[in-house]
């Protein structure tokens, strides 16, 4: 009877030291992982900075200024569709 009492208390002590070793290791990953979290969101926080400054570098930029009409004179090349269309598109190309 106390060969069982003995056994049944050694089996007890030998889960609680398995339980609580197990319980170490990811006590460990969860300061691993916080950390890594605590560094993303630092960069995060620093890439957020930096898009704010080039948003108010790009504000700042003066605009372009407004395209300018051109008149180009096509009589005598040769074409397709209307004589008399508004928009003309003209390709320009070198075939060597």
């Amino acid at each position: 009877m106390a060969r069982g009492a003995l056994l049944a208390v050694l089996t007890a002590l030998t889960f609680t030291l398995w339980a609580q070793s197990g319980f170490a290791q990811p006590a460990d990953e969860l300061k691993t992982l916080r950390k890594d979290v605590d560094t993303l969101k630092e960069g995060q926080t620093a890439i957020q900075k930096d898009l704010q400054e080039i948003k108010g570098l790009l504000r700042a930029r003066p605009t372009a200024a407004p395209a300018q009409e051109a008149v180009v004179s096509i009589d005598g090349a040769p074409s397709k569709g209307s004589k008399t269309a508004k928009v003309v598109v003209v390709d320009f190309t070198d075939y060597q």
